[in-house]
């Protein structure tokens, strides 16, 4: 799959994830470990949604950049920890395949991109 298609690919697991971090958090108390974790992943996936859209935003510093980065590892590494729970080929596995397919290629486009302004 070229890299076009993957991020093709990517944008609806991707504004999912957003959407229902947004409801998620809205049921948070706003000073709570989980709720800042949210919010951290929350700034990574909208500027990941953005890039894959090619809309308009503005680069992340290094600081940013590197928090991004640790939002998209720690959200891989619970998703492929979820998707041992289901039996493959179930509603369940497949969404988080998907899901998981979308972090990897905002992460991978991330790191690319911190590559070049490195």
């Amino acid at each position: 799959m070229s890299t076009a298609d993957k991020q093709q690919a990517a944008k609806a697991p991707i504004d999912s994830l957003i959407s229902k971090s947004e409801k998620a958090l809205l049921k948070l108390k706003a000073e709570s470990w989980q709720a800042k974790m949210l919010q951290a992943n929350l700034k990574a996936l909208h500027y990941a949604s953005a890039r894959l859209n090619q809309q308009p935003i503005e680069a992340l510093a290094a600081d940013e950049r590197t928090e991004a980065l640790k939002a998209f590892s720690q959200m891989i590494e619970k998703t492929e920890k979820a998707q041992l729970k289901f039996t493959p080929g179930s509603a369940q596995h497949s969404l988080l395949q998907n899901r998981l397919q979308a972090l990897q290629t905002a992460l991978s486009q991330l790191k690319q991109e911190s590559a070049e302004q490195a």
